[in-house]
């Protein structure tokens, strides 16, 4: 059994049972070690056992957190150390663990799991990405073992304990909600409320903090927040919290056009945005990947999925027979990786995708195994819609022969889907910036 015990004058003999969770000291209530000190801030720091060391970690106190009379923001408490908080002075008291004791701070938490009715979670079929950004990790620990149960296993959350990794986490996943507290060392929560807003402006945030007033209120809503809600401090308190972020969560997944890829193929999207000269976003993802297609007036001009980016990532999203996708409102890319005409990335996409199966190793090298390809029948080989490169010119003065290749009719736009130009058998837009073609050789004839 290991317990921090206070020693200073006046509340000597106040003690707590430490176990492998973080536990937050403060004077407020909600606390799970309560020392009421006027030198003692509301939140004033977490603490979690590991080993036979206490690691410490401040929670921006107003007079201090302190490990052998040195100042600290984190650290770890050593056998026979003091730590100060504020004017007040603790012991850690270790004795050999009993493996077959429950954990103390779970026990004594007040946010543990209670017997209560859980709130309504979403279909089990639609998973959601959820970041919550608290400079508590014992609040983190928590909000990851009951919303992630709440969610019926859907939803998948993610933490960060300061605003640089939330940013980065940001930078490697699509996210569709963000909880942030406006508490936060360095970066406060308000600069990265705008600088989320900023980058991501079809993330949908949250601010969830115990720092409620109506001037930061106000100020968060005004920054892009779409909810300010006071951070409560029981279980019953937080199952409310957990049923407005789930409505809210349920909602941004519905803003925009979306679809499953079972039921239409991501190139067809892409063409029918391309032929309309629309500028959007595709988010796509199934369970292993997530990535992003940028289209600007028409054009194709950057994709990225994990550490890949443009052409290579291009292939790897348009190779998706499963997932989700997401249209969503353009804004501009951090790079521009991919030019040339959409049509020719449409259809070396396609052929990357007709000649075998796609993988990347740890190098990102595309693999392809190639697959066995049917001839077909020469007399019933279909005319392409564009001549391919070294087909003979009609004679001068003749008439040019009508594709004779089916056309389908989507939003009033005539579109020749891919599978039709690969059945074709020939390249698209083989001449695409107009060039004299080369007389045909008739010395074979």
């Amino acid at each position: 059994m290991s317990r921090l015990v206070v020693i200073s004058p006046g509340l000597s003999g106040s003690s707590h049972e430490l176990g492998t969770r973080w536990v937050t000291i403060g004077r407020a209530d909600g606390n799970d070690f309560q020392i009421v000190d006027t030198s003692i801030s509301g939140r004033h720091c977490e603490v979690r056992l590991r080993g036979d060391e206490l690691d410490v970690r401040d929670l921006r106190s107003t007079n201090g957190t302190f490990i052998g009379g040195k100042a600290v923001s984190e650290g770890a408490l050593q056998p026979g150390q003091t730590l100060r908080l504020g004017e007040v002075e603790l012991n850690l008291e270790t004795t050999p663990p009993d493996p077959s004791a429950p954990d103390p701070s779970a026990t004594a938490r007040k946010f543990k799991p209670a017997p209560v009715k859980k709130p309504d979670a979403v279909g089990n079929a639609t998973h959601f990405r959820v970041l919550f950004v608290d400079d508590s990790m014992a609040f983190l620990e928590t909000i990851g073992e009951l919303f992630g149960d709440w969610g019926n296993k859907t939803w998948e959350i993610h933490t960060a304990v300061s605003a640089d990794r939330a940013l980065a986490i940001l930078e490697q996943k699509l996210m569709d909600l963000v909880v942030l507290d406006i508490g936060m060392p360095l970066l406060d929560g308000l600069q990265l409320l705008g600088i989320v807003h900023q980058r991501y402006p079809n993330v949908k945030i949250v601010v969830l903090t115990g720092q409620g007033d109506e001037s930061r209120r106000d100020a968060c809503l005004s920054h892009g927040a779409e909810l300010f809600l006071e951070k409560p401090t029981t279980v019953d308190g937080l199952m409310p919290v957990f049923n407005m972020l789930n409505a809210l969560v349920t909602w941004t997944n519905r803003d925009g056009y979306s679809g499953t890829l079972g039921q239409i193929g991501l190139s067809s999207i892409v063409q029918m945005e391309c032929l309309e000269g629309k500028s959007s976003v595709v988010e796509v993802r199934d369970s292993q990947t997530d990535g992003e297609i940028y289209i600007e007036a028409g054009a194709i001009i950057h994709a990225t999925t994990g550490r890949l980016a443009g052409e290579k990532a291009f292939h790897q999203l348009l190779s998706l027979t499963s997932g989700e996708f997401t249209l969503k409102p353009f804004r501009l890319p951090p790079d521009r990786t991919l030019q040339g005409a959409w049509e020719e990335l449409l259809a070396r996409a396609d052929r990357v995708r007709n000649q075998g199966n796609f993988s990347t190793g740890e190098d990102d090298t595309i693999l392809i195994v190639k697959k066995t390809v049917k001839e077909k029948p020469a007399a019933t080989a279909e005319i392409s819609a564009v001549p391919a490169i070294d087909a003979p010119l009609p004679p001068a003065g003749t008439e040019p022969v009508p594709s004779k290749v089916a056309r389908s009719t989507t939003s009033g736009m005539n579109i020749l889907s891919l599978d039709e130009m690969v059945e074709a058998d020939t390249d698209l837009l083989a001449n695409p910036k107009g060039q004299e073609l080369p007389p045909p050789d008739n010395s074979k004839n």
